[in-house]
């Protein structure tokens, strides 16, 4: 990787860390998940990722109306009425200072400023698994290149120390986003969730092309790469839009492998505290149809790993 020396003083909005993580690509990671997305898929797991700024999110089952957190707010967001909890969103600026007066965990932010120092810090805590199981760190989102510059840094400080560092990207963003990441990275985890445009556009937001150019575009750089799709019950656990994907990328000559991850309903329980609608109409498909679509991959490309359907107790994932 290129000889550069990071400016750790540079700020991000960074929405979790996750230690020990085993699904985020080799060996034992930290995942560090940044703020923003330019997709909006219907099944999101991580919807608290899609705004790039700092956001509250709100578990009214969980207050008790001690009132601390409208003693707290000084912009008059919160609300305690004969007592009735209430929240106005729309004067909301994402402070923080409510939830952190709240200890029952109704309130929580989700989303902080970060600087490259303050992120390093903690990944390096676990540096001694990373040695031991040929692991690292992986950042992820939302779409952690839509913070470039913030990235490129952070990327630069891990390989100064020696480490191990991936991306997991969905790739709708301008090219020379991530163009500019490559020269500092190990390995791109790179998601392709549907190539059908229309479906693309009604589950996704957008007709995927310029998703698939990039993509296209980064294989051609050589690249150790990770291709992913998360199987949507109902949307693309099909035959046709599997094979299609895994017939796209066949060949991909720095393709490591392609992977098959289960839809699972984690991210609709953090919709509610959003004020997003749920979305009830996917289902998870079975072990058995993972492997049968695992084994129409396999036509195209000679590894194909599918999961087992699981429900992550973290509250994040990655590849979603």
């Amino acid at each position: 990787m290129t000889a550069v020396t990071a400016d750790t003083h540079l700020r991000g909005i960074i929405f979790n860390i996750q230690r020990n993580s085993s699904s985020d690509g080799p060996g034992v990671r930290t995942t560090v998940f940044l703020k923003g997305c330019s997709n909006r898929c219907d099944w999101c797991h991580n919807p608290e990722s899609i705004r790039p700024k700092p956001q509250l999110q709100v578990y009214l089952d969980r207050c008790i109306g001690c009132g601390r957190c409208v003693v707290a707010c000084e912009h008059g967001g919160q609300h305690l009425d004969d007592g009735v909890r209430r929240f106005d969103r729309e004067v909301c600026v994402g402070c923080g200072q409510c939830a952190a007066e709240c200890f029952t965990g109704a309130l929580e932010i989700s989303g902080r400023s970060m600087s490259v120092d303050q992120v390093v810090a903690e990944v390096v805590k676990d540096e001694v698994y990373y040695r031991h199981s040929g692991g690292g760190v992986t950042f992820s989102g939302g779409d952690p290149v839509l913070q470039p510059d913030f990235l490129r840094e952070l990327l630069i400080a891990c390989g100064e120390r020696g480490l191990h560092v991936a991306i997991d990207t969905a790739g709708n963003y301008p090219w020379k986003f991530l163009a500019s990441l490559l020269p500092h990275v190990d390995l791109v985890m790179y998601d392709v969730k549907i190539l059908d445009q229309e479906l693309s556009r009604r589950y996704i937001g957008n007709d995927g092309t310029r998703s698939l150019q990039n993509l296209d575009h980064l294989a051609a750089t050589g690249c150790p790469l990770i291709v992913r799709t998360p199987v949507i019950g109902g949307v693309n656990d099909t035959r046709e839009e599997i094979g299609g994907i895994a017939r796209h990328i066949g060949a991909f000559e720095s393709l490591l492998y392609y992977e098959l991850l289960p839809y699972h309903p984690l991210g609709d329980a953090k919709l509610s505290s959003l004020d997003l609608p749920a979305s009830t109409q996917f289902t998870t498909p079975d072990a058995d149809q993972l492997q049968t679509l695992a084994a129409i991959a396999r036509h195209h490309v000679s590894e194909v790993r599918p999961h087992a359907p699981t429900v992550p107790t973290n509250g994040r994932v990655s590849g979603s």
